[in-house]
């Protein structure tokens, strides 16, 4: 699916009778680097979404593919990637840039917290937090981050469905497969890239280290 199908998708979901920036926001966060950001940025993700999804809407100011968007929207640049998005959106001054200016977010901000995403996964001796440099055989980031988001989305998948909220608990579930479906065609294009040997090299390590923590 396309950003601007993507975002339709939020806006009906919410009710919204146009694409305005909180729903290209919510795209953002939906995925690998993007669900990473709030926390580098360091905000609550999932504040971050109740208050998109809270925020009221904005007038229809024209149509983008034939769906209509608000000013904002005409605004961020068609071949925009994720910071440029994101930086757009607080450029634009609409629903979007109000949320992210109540958490301080700055284009300075916005910049730094994606130059530390990728940080470790383009240069070997960089560190932050407790994250390793790559491997031969090692999965993409964006597999890692998809994981990570598939994780999230069962962790809130439980919540709801402890708190009764079934509905909510089928939609998160929904978003869970789609994202599983995402992770499952990378992991097959990345596998066709793994040489053997390398993989063999990492299951005897692998088994040498779970032979070593067995004797602790």
């Amino acid at each position: 699916m396309s950003l601007l199908e993507r975002a339709h998708a939020h806006a009906v979901r919410l009710g919204h009778d146009r694409i305005g920036g909180e729903e290209l926001l919510l795209v953002v966060l939906d995925d690998g680097v993007g669900h990473a950001l709030p926390g580098a940025l360091g905000i609550s993700r999932d504040v971050l979404v109740w208050q998109l999804e809270k925020a009221p809407s904005s007038p229809v100011a024209g149509t983008v593919d034939g769906y209509p968007v608000t000013a904002e929207v005409l605004g961020v640049p068609r071949s925009s990637g994720l910071v440029e998005l994101v930086v757009g959106l607080l450029a634009a001054g609409g629903g979007a840039a109000r949320v992210l200016g109540e958490h301080g977010v700055t284009e300075e901000r916005v910049r730094e917290a994606h130059a530390r995403i990728w940080a470790p996964f383009l240069d070997e001796n960089a560190v932050w937090g407790s994250s390793v440099a790559r491997g031969p055989v090692d999965p993409p980031f964006e597999i890692d981050a998809l994981t990570s988001q598939i994780a999230e989305y069962r962790r809130r998948k439980e919540a709801a469905v402890d708190a009764q909220e079934y509905t909510q608990a089928g939609l998160i579930r929904d978003k869970e497969k789609e994202v599983e479906r995402r992770r499952s065609v990378l992991i097959r294009e990345w596998a066709a890239t793994v040489d053997p040997v390398d993989l063999a090299e990492a299951v005897v390590s692998l088994r040498a280290e779970v032979a070593a923590l067995r004797r602790i």
